[in-house]
């Protein structure tokens, strides 16, 4: 399984046989606000054909924590009957999925493409949730934003969902806030700075990245890099900032 080549062709199948088994459900169609599932209480994973929702967890405190934001093309629940207290599941937008009995899914898992294209999807929520802890702990406000709308960007564009620079987005700043673990002050103020320095604008539930470069900056390394970057196409030095 050394071989690159091999190891796509294998992944390609296992995809190909999970799509099969998703087509072969019914299709149902949700409407904003939606559970798909409460916490611990999934028999099922779904494919969400159309949409966005998210996983999340209500804390006893009341607070709301958004655990991951799925797009269309997302492959939701794998938690399903593989833990104790699986995320509940919620739709931000109408959206139309299928699903598969988690039995039947451990039933194809004995495919071992399948099997392997099951731990690819695992991988890339994880990498998803290492970049959004990773955020969390080393970025401030003004990274944490970019590095989500660059996420949802390059995510959509993969997919061939989109093919500019815009794209829909149904999240209120309430639910970023929940997911990037910042108040709706800031959140406000950072889009307000974002749009003010020509980097993204959000309008109507409609982002334009209006600098992609700037946009990777931020995400990558917050708003002190993007405040240097600024700084030098203004011709001012390190030591009058």
């Amino acid at each position: 399984m050394n071989d690159p080549g091999r190891l796509h062709d294998q992944l390609a199948l296992g995809q190909s046989k999970l799509r099969a088994s998703f087509g072969s459900s019914p299709l149902r169609t949700l409407k904003p606000g939606e559970l798909l599932a409460a916490a611990g209480s999934s028999d099922s994973i779904y494919r969400l054909r159309t949409g966005w929702a998210c996983q999340f967890h209500d804390l006893d405190s009341g607070r709301r924590l958004i655990l991951d934001i799925c797009l269309p093309g997302d492959t939701i629940g794998l938690d399903a009957g593989m833990c104790t207290r699986a995320p509940e599941i919620l739709t931000l937008t109408a959206a139309n999925i299928d699903a598969i009995p988690a039995k039947e899914l451990f039933e194809l898992m004995a495919d071992r493409r399948v099997a392997l294209y099951i731990s690819f999807l695992f991988s890339q929520r994880q990498r998803r949730t290492d970049r959004l802890i990773t955020a969390m702990s080393c970025l401030d406000s003004r990274g944490r934003l970019g590095m989500m709308l660059l996420d949802f960007y390059t995510r959509l564009r993969r997919r061939k969902i989109i093919s500019g620079l815009s794209y829909n987005f149904p999240l209120t700043q309430v639910q970023i806030g929940n997911y990037l673990g910042l108040t709706v002050v800031h959140v406000n103020r950072v889009l307000r700075w974002l749009r003010d320095e020509r980097i993204v604008d959000l309008e109507k539930h409609c982002v334009t990245i209006l600098d992609l470069e700037r946009l990777a900056l931020l995400a990558k390394n917050g708003g002190a890099a993007s405040s240097r970057a600024t700084s030098r196409a203004l011709g001012l030095s390190e030591a009058a900032e």
